[in-house]
């Protein structure tokens, strides 16, 4: 029997394995050391901080209903199994099994001699257990496994980003809503102004007191005014159809009606740190990053040999009834190493790939965190500006409603005509939408 040299055998398991480190993690942008406004962050329950109960009902039914939503669970059972089934690579597999063989000898071959107590029929029976398990000396199994576990986190933070994205679009089709109902109301005021406007006019061009150009402008500016209601009623039906589409609800259904107004509350960014372990995204584009790297583990260690032991037990008699004396029983215990060689550049072009992915990962989560503080950044822009607007629009809207009030008083004195009180109820219409 041929004898393998022990040095020949330590050498070959280093050439096998050691000339393949595994490469550096990739490092991630850095992260500024504050954000431009400081504020609080949005907990999880943010939702209910607008104190809005029809917000949190539409947000209740698109969780209920939305395909992505459910698109995610399926993707995030999967994950589970497939972790499962990456753990069980690094167990023994058993099995157990039953067999009977029979079989009868031709006497025509000219190859049995006869005379020797060689039965021409025979029924072999046989049951057992057989093992196999793969000793996972390089640690193969155990990156696999903790690649699926990488796999499975990623596709967990997918999900809730799936839900705080879905929630968030609920939130916003929903004051879309309120503000193009909103917005409609003083249209339609506008488009009744326009109209008793032109009424007065014409009445006073009909008794000979005025000439037909400030009539025709009248016309003209309830045209137009027609006009605007009818945009304004689009843009409300357009909205109301997408929230429909993203609860879940059928085109014409009745959505619900605001009760008062909402809060606007103050949500601040925290800290850039924080922002890191905070939003789903990036900890998902983390987790893939932890996968890619574990699966280069995987990979090398398919540099190395492989070491099974194979075994069984169990009875093996003819005839069949036999099976389960004592002088029936047999086992068979198999160890053997499997040592690559040669494999036409495929382990090496696997690693490659692995490591072509870790690079991907890497660049992909460097993305998106940048791509993170550059949206918080432009939401706390927003928020500033609107906060501005708001105020502005504030005082605007209460000069016009006191002026408003002023016309009425005078009205009521004799002092000031309808027109005077038309336009500057026009003019309420105009500060408020």
């Amino acid at each position: 029997m041929l004898r393998v040299n022990k040095s020949f055998l330590f050498a070959a398991l280093a050439l096998a394995g050691c000339a393949h480190d595994p490469m550096a993690k990739p490092k991630g942008p850095a992260t500024p050391g504050a954000f431009s406004q400081a504020g609080a962050v949005a907990d999880a329950k943010w939702a209910e901080a607008f104190g809005d109960s029809a917000l949190i009902e539409l947000i209740a039914q698109a969780r209920k209903n939305s395909p992505d939503l459910a698109i995610a669970r399926a993707r995030q059972r999967e994950a589970v199994a497939l972790l499962v089934s990456a753990n069980a690579g690094n167990q023994p597999a058993v099995s157990v099994g039953a067999g009977l063989e029979s079989s009868r000898i031709s006497l025509e071959t000219g190859r049995v001699p006869l005379g020797v107590g060689i039965p021409r029929r025979t029924d072999v029976g046989a049951a057992g257990v057989k093992a196999s398990w793969e000793l996972d000396l390089w640690g193969r199994e155990a990156a696999k496994s903790k690649a699926a576990e990488a796999d499975l986190r990623a596709v967990k933070f997918t999900a809730e980003q799936a839900d705080l994205a879905l929630s968030a679009e609920v939130a916003r089709l929903w004051f879309a809503v309120r503000g193009a109902r909103e917005q409609l109301a003083f249209l339609t005021a506008e488009l009744a102004t326009r109209l008793r406007e032109m009424e007065i006019i014409e009445q006073t061009v009909v008794a000979g007191l005025l000439d037909s150009d400030p009539l025709s402008s009248a016309r003209l500016a309830a045209a137009q005014a027609k006009v605007d209601e009818g945009l304004g009623r689009r843009r409300l039906a357009a909205v109301e159809n997408a929230l429909r589409a993203l609860i879940g609800s059928a085109p014409g259904v009745q959505l619900p009606v605001a009760k008062g107004a909402a809060a606007m509350p103050a949500f601040g960014a925290g800290v850039p740190s924080e922002l890191l372990l905070r939003r789903p995204d990036l900890a998902a584009a983390a987790a893939r990053l932890d996968a890619a790297v574990s699966r280069e583990g995987a990979a090398i260690a398919d540099f190395y040999p492989s070491v099974t032991l194979n075994g069984q037990a169990g009875w093996q008699a003819d005839p069949a009834s036999r099976v389960g004396r004592g002088s029936s029983s047999f086992w068979t215990l198999t160890p053997s190493v499997d040592l690559p060689v040669f494999d036409a550049g495929r382990r090496e072009a696997n690693l490659e790939v692995t490591r072509a992915r870790i690079d991907g990962s890497g660049a992909e989560w460097s993305k998106a965190v940048l791509g993170a503080f550059r949206e918080v950044e432009d939401a706390l822009a927003d928020l500033r500006e609107l906060a501005m607007q708001e105020e502005l629009t504030a005082r605007v809207l209460a000069a016009v409603r006191d002026q408003l009030a002023n016309a009425e008083k005078r009205r009521s004195a004799g002092l000031a005509n309808e027109t005077e009180l038309l336009s500057v109820q026009r003019d309420e219409a105009l500060a408020a939408r």
